[in-house]
């Protein structure tokens, strides 16, 4: 028999292929990003065989979780790997590298291919990920964009990217605008898990001698929590504002908002979340505006009523030091691209 490597390697750019062979809603929590996902046993038979173990016995459950087992391997053979050649290098890991990675590895390795087992399985992998963030944090040189709602913050990161700067896009990795209307359209957040895991990813790829601009967040992004060591560096890190007047900003909102114009129930979730936070009057006005389709009005009251007021009272709670005050007019393609230019050129 043909034995396949055993690696505490992970990351080794030699592997061509890295398979995840848990069940899909262990691989939906969270995976080494790049993974595919080919389960030995998908999520009804590891349920069933994880029954038979525990009510009626380990060898029953041996037998059960064999057979299928094989049946699954066969079927990811034939319908995913086929047509690699002999020099194809895949690296294969279940949840503690185990018998699943096990099984599958063996198999792949009697076929000729060059196959590695991953020791401890999503496990150790996962250890990696949380002790890497945990030492990062204090590492990162970061310079923070904040500004009032509307002040494009989120363009003007993706600005300074086109224009060569480093960026974290932390909102881009969550799947959110970081707001009570924060969530977009036919996007789901990922777990926190496999937040973190995007996030190790992006760092990695990150020049950690060089300045790395990140939109001035709050601790949350949706459902997503910023890990403590990167937020405790966000806090003191010094920050660049962008400053643009109500009427710029409510136009700007609308514009990057027309999805909930063009579907108001959108709009729902921050008339509930605000609701015990408002007057009755705000909010059936609100609701009025919604109805009547009237959205610079409804906008502006948004930034009036709640945004605004927000942001002072979160500026003066995280009194990060201010460098530059960058005043915005128009915050049309080519006044961002100015902003993202002027920050670059920030020291």
């Amino acid at each position: 028999m043909k034995k396949h490597k055993i690696t505490k390697i992970w990351n080794n750019k030699k592997f061509d292929t890295i398979i995840d062979v848990r069940a899909p809603v262990e691989f939906n929590e969270d995976h080494i990003v790049g993974a595919i996902n080919c389960p030995v046993l998908n999520n009804e038979e590891r349920e069933k065989v994880g029954t038979i173990y525990k009510k009626i016995s380990s060898f029953k459950a041996k037998i059960i979780g064999s057979s299928l087992s094989a049946k699954n391997i066969a079927h990811h053979i034939e319908n995913n790997f086929i047509e690699k050649d002999g020099s194809w290098q895949p690296l294969v890991y279940c949840w503690r590298g185990g018998q699943r990675s096990r099984a599958f590895c063996i198999v792949l390795s009697e076929v000729g291919w060059r196959t590695s087992q991953l020791q401890g399985g999503y496990k150790e992998y996962r250890n990696d990920v949380i002790k890497y963030i945990d030492y990062i944090g204090t590492k990162l040189n970061i310079i923070l964009i904040s500004g009032k709602t509307g002040s494009a913050k989120t363009k003007i990161l993706h600005s300074i990217k086109e224009q060569g700067g480093q960026i974290l896009d932390l909102e881009g990795l969550a799947n959110h605008k970081g707001s009570l209307l924060g969530i977009i359209p036919n996007l789901k957040q990922p777990s926190q898990k496999y937040f973190e895991s995007l996030l190790y990813y992006e760092i990695k790829k990150i020049n950690l001698k060089k300045t790395i601009y990140i939109e001035a967040e709050s601790s949350k992004i949706g459902n997503i929590h910023i890990p403590k060591s990167i937020w405790s560096k966000m806090l003191l890190s010094p920050r660049i504002e962008v400053k643009a007047g109500i009427h710029t900003r409510t136009n700007f909102l609308i514009n990057d908002y027309n999805y909930m114009c063009n579907d108001p129930s959108l709009i729902n979730p921050i008339i509930k979340g605000l609701k015990n936070k408002k007057s009755n009057f705000i909010i059936k006005n609100w609701e009025k505006m919604i109805n009547e389709k009237k959205w610079y009005e409804l906008t502006k009251d948004f930034l009036e009523n709640h945004y605004d007021s927000s942001y002072s009272s979160n500026t003066k709670k995280n009194d990060r030091k201010l460098i530059k005050e960058i005043k915005a007019n128009t915050l049309d393609l080519s006044e961002i691209k100015n902003i993202a230019m002027a920050i670059i050129k920030t020291k």
